[in-house]
């Protein structure tokens, strides 16, 4: 069987060489990349997005094809400045910066000249080249229903990987005029759900959810996680240069974006426990949000915008506690990490499934106050008695080990 993956976002994830943000899609989109690779008779295809000319390349069986687009990162600095709404004028400017001034003309003859290859109902010939047995797209975003239709032109059946629990958004249900808050629009998440030949759900609330309001069924196959690989980073990886020494901190990693990650709620954990060091992995979304966290950061907050996959490992090994300040995930990769790292996760409000089945750590149900004094308590405790409260890599094996998760998608 050759199994097609579609995650364009995900090559930083498999080339530490390439620069950009590596989010929980990404992470997972290789993980199941590389887990499917060793099933028995199985070839694997991972279709990546890259400006620049590059070859295909095989890592780990994986073969990863770059489909080359030289006006993506243009396209990402448009997007992420100017927000699409119902209703006139129809888009919002959401943050400014000079190369706009340049980059939205560019965009706008771009799409002009080449609109056609945007089309999300028209067929992409470079993912039908591929030749797959079967196709698989992560997310309800636009070109997730590109896949999807490029794939039924060529008579193959299509695996909608549910991502963040907004894949289910309410404005799908009714397929009419506006966006989701990442700029899809609403027939085209509508359409996205309702044509995928299979779906697969990372929790059962998302497959609940699925058959109550969307009346589709879809099978629940866990977060992966690759235990071995990420214990052995656990006892090699080196530290970033800039976190040279650092120990004993608090942990926050998260996209640049106030909606659903709220990296401004670290920062004001931070002024309300001045005793402990914070340390945020900021990966780039929204500039403006970035600007704003970095000036409200007080002393004890130290900022990085990227940090390599591969030094990841050492940064858990460092930490004391994981924070999260999510209001909304699917599932979060990050929790996975924690876990087997044996550093206690707490979250301001999701996760609570997870964390309690697994001893992982505590869900504060949206109080502030008490985020801040239970993460002063697991900073307080030993290395030893912190691991004690978890039951760490062996709930992760039995529960979202690589090998079994990949097997179970293999059927789907």
């Amino acid at each position: 069987m050759h199994v097609c993956l579609v995650a364009l976002n995900a090559l930083p994830a498999i080339d530490p060489e390439v620069a950009g943000p590596i989010g929980g899609v990404e992470t997972r989109a290789w993980q199941f990349a590389r887990g499917l690779a060793r099933q028995p008779a199985t070839q694997v295809t991972l279709v990546v997005r890259h400006h620049r000319s590059r070859e295909p390349f095989v890592r780990e069986g994986v073969r990863v094809v770059p489909i080359i687009d030289r006006m993506y990162p243009v396209w990402q600095d448009v997007g992420t400045a100017i927000v699409r709404e119902a209703g006139f004028p129809g888009v919002r400017l959401r943050q400014f910066h000079p190369r706009l001034l340049w980059q939205v003309p560019a965009a706008a003859i771009d799409r002009l000249i080449f609109g056609k290859r945007y089309a999300t109902t028209r067929p992409d010939a470079a993912i039908q080249r591929i030749g797959g047995d079967i196709y698989m797209t992560f997310g309800v975003q636009t070109h997730s229903l590109r896949v999807i239709r490029s794939a039924e032109a060529i008579g193959r059946p299509t695996l909608l990987m549910l991502g963040s629990d907004g894949d289910l958004d309410p404005l799908f249900l009714r397929g009419t005029a506006g966006f989701d808050p990442y700029g899809t629009a609403a027939a085209v998440g509508r359409a996205i759900i309702r044509e995928a030949s299979r779906i697969v759900a990372q929790t059962p609330s998302q497959q609940q959810t699925l058959s109550r309001d969307f009346h589709r069924s879809a099978m629940v196959v866990r977060n992966p996680m690759d235990v071995p690989a990420w214990e052995r980073g656990l006892a090699t990886a080196t530290m970033p240069e800039e976190l040279a020494g650092a120990d004993g901190y608090v942990l926050w990693v998260g996209r640049a974006e106030a909606l659903h990650k709220r990296p401004q709620l670290c920062i004001a954990l931070a002024e309300q426990c001045p005793a402990l060091t914070f340390v945020m992995v900021l990966n780039p979304r929204d500039s403006a949000v970035e600007e704003l966290v970095r000036r409200a950061a007080p002393g004890n907050v130290r900022i990085m915008r990227q940090v390599p996959f591969e030094q990841m490992p050492a940064l858990f090994r460092q930490a004391s506690v994981f924070l999260s300040t999510s209001s909304l995930e699917g599932f979060p990769n990050v929790f996975l990490q924690s876990a087997v790292s044996g550093v206690p996760i707490v979250s301001l409000e999701v996760g609570a499934e997870f964390l309690t089945a697994a001893e992982a750590g505590e869900l504060c149900s949206g109080r502030s106050r008490g985020c801040g004094q239970c993460a002063e308590r697991y900073v307080n405790l030993t290395a030893e008695q912190r691991a004690a409260g978890t039951k760490t890599s062996g709930y992760v094996i039995e529960h979202h080990g690589l090998e079994r998760q990949s097997s179970m998608l293999r059927v789907c």
